[in-house]
């Protein structure tokens, strides 16, 4: 099999540079990136580098199964200095990021909603959470989650991007969490990481009954995860919007909207809240 690397044009030398790690990795697929015209392509072993330019991404297809996005994501950014506008809303299990998320969208049009856990099942083949989990363990679940984020982290501006509670953690070999530097890093590439803050009784009174949310572990509660994780969104975070238990959505969402406008520098859309 081929892996296919779709370039900017100043990040032509860069991934050639990487030919050597990326020819050794195997994949079943690769982006389908649309509205980019070809420009030079070069070929090192299994890999094919695509050089192209403006306009910019507009539409990315999800579905590759078992791409090593790992060099791919790489060899997209290296030697790059372009900054992508995107939003990436972090937070525990029920805090609120996916209503959140359509508030902003439903103001600004220009935001294209990418909810990760949505994506994770189109990737499994349309197998809910528990489903993956059950068949592939916590750490089968986290791998697919990795590469789900890398590919939402390419998109190039207005990617809303609602990321599950556990995309702060990987599993060590012990099988604890841990800090997940290559998901983190992924998210901060792709733009701005707001976490959204709730008193972990918040969320307990959220999720009770979910039989879509799979149990996190056999042996701690709820609580106990979320204290330990709580450091690690923080890690992770440009911003951290404290949302006490009867702060409205809608106030948060605000708060979300002007931090993203300062960092980027935006307009304000139109649309009303």
């Amino acid at each position: 099999s081929r892996l296919r690397v779709i370039c900017k044009p100043p990040d032509m030398a860069a991934s050639l540079a990487m030919a050597p790690q990326l020819a050794s990795r195997s994949t079943q697929g690769a982006w389908i990136i649309n509205g980019q015209i070809p420009v030079q392509r070069a070929k090192v072993g299994r890999v094919t580098f695509v050089e192209r330019r403006p306009p910019p991404i507009r539409r990315v297809v999800f579905g590759t199964k078992a791409l090593k996005v790992a060099a791919a994501q790489g060899a997209l950014n290296e030697g790059s200095d372009s900054k992508k506008w995107n939003l990436v809303l972090i937070g525990g299990r029920g805090c609120g990021k996916s209503s959140i998320g359509r508030r902003l969208l439903a103001t600004d049009k220009r935001f294209k909603l990418m909810s990760l856990d949505e994506l994770i099942v189109y990737e499994a083949n349309g197998q809910s959470i528990p489903e993956i989990v059950e068949e592939r363990g916590w750490r089968g679940f986290r791998d697919l989650e990795y590469e789900v984020v890398a590919k939402a982290s390419a998109w190039s501006e207005f990617a809303l991007i609602d990321a599950g509670g556990g995309v702060v953690v990987d599993l060590d070999e012990e099988g604890n969490e841990v800090f997940s530097d290559r998901k983190v890093e992924a998210l901060r590439a792709a733009g701005l990481v707001v976490y959204i803050q709730r008193d972990v009784d918040y969320l307990i009174s959220r999720i009770e009954g979910d039989s879509n949310r799979p149990d996190l572990s056999a042996s701690q509660s709820f609580r106990e995860i979320m204290d330990r994780r709580e450091p690690f969104y923080q890690q992770a975070a440009d911003i951290v919007i404290s949302a006490k238990k009867n702060k409205k959505k809608i106030a948060i969402a605000q708060e979300v909207m002007e931090a993203f406008l300062e960092h980027t520098g935006e307009e304000r859309a139109s649309g009303k809240w």
